[in-house]
């Protein structure tokens, strides 16, 4: 019975870091239902409900306020994506477009619950969570107050603290994207919006030289409405050459692949 009832799900490895052992969610779901059996069953948002099952898992196992937070951000990205299929008729389909709306409703359901039980959590991912979703000041109090620990010795809480100081000090909110940059292995999936708020921070900065080094990172790794045309208008007008730029942005971009980039 349970064997069918995540089918189209990704059979992703999952592998704890303290001998655990190595599970898919396909295992996952055949072994503990109560794990995915309130999500949708069909193929719509497949990714976004692997990450929730695997985080579920890892949580039994070993859980940990990072993963919380991260589970949180989970059910946002769920939301939104199963949101959109729910809202898709399907004539012949009434039953799943109304599982759909059951991942919908336990997407809702879960965030509320999660946040009310993180709610004073001295923990910077949560209290950041806590500050930037439901602007709480004594949330952005705690978490201003690990600047500089250990604890923010993560690239997501480097691009935290940008996202509060870019207001009104970008050359540090950008010393800190560096620092968040720096913090990435090889291999990790960079967080691609850090390429997009560095060409923006320098366009203001009117650095357009670095302005159109960044942006022609971010567009190697995938963002694709960055306009270089204009920054390069500027450049030109400037005397200056685009070529010598991207030499050195592909040397950056080679730096971050390898997990070995430090802030120029």
């Amino acid at each position: 019975m349970h064997r069918a009832l995540f089918p189209l799900l990704l059979v992703l490895p999952l592998t704890a870091c303290d001998g655990m052992g190595t599970k898919t969610v396909k295992e996952i779901c055949e072994q503990q239902p109560q794990m995915c059996s309130d999500l949708n069953p069909d193929s719509w948002c497949r990714a976004e409900k692997a990450l929730i099952i695997k985080n579920r898992f890892m949580q039994s196992q070993a859980p940990t306020d990072r993963r919380t937070y991260e589970q949180l951000l989970n059910f946002e990205a769920y939301k939104k994506c199963i949101a959109k299929a729910s809202q898709i008729e399907h004539i012949k389909l009434k039953e799943r477009k109304s599982d759909r709306v059951k991942g919908l409703l336990t997407a809702e359901r879960e965030l509320k619950r999660l946040a009310r039980e993180t709610q004073g959590v001295d923990s910077p991912h949560l209290l950041y969570y806590h500050w930037s979703r439901f602007q709480n000041e004594e949330a952005l109090r705690g978490f201003l107050a690990y600047e500089n620990t250990a604890q923010m010795e993560y690239p997501e809480m480097q691009v935290a603290l940008a996202s509060y100081y870019i207001k009104f000090d970008r050359i540090k909110a950008i010393n800190l994207l560096y620092r968040a940059l720096e913090l990435y292995q090889e291999d990790e999936t960079i967080d691609i919006e850090i390429f997009r708020s560095l060409t923006s921070l320098f366009m203001k900065e009117e650095q357009f030289d670095w302005a159109y080094l960044w942006g022609y990172v971010g567009r190697d790794f995938g963002i694709e409405d960055l306009n270089l045309t204009s920054i390069e208008v500027i450049l030109h007008q400037q005397s200056k050459q685009a070529g010598p730029i991207e030499d050195k942005a592909e040397n950056i971009i080679d730096q971050l692949k390898d997990g070995r980039f430090e802030a120029p």
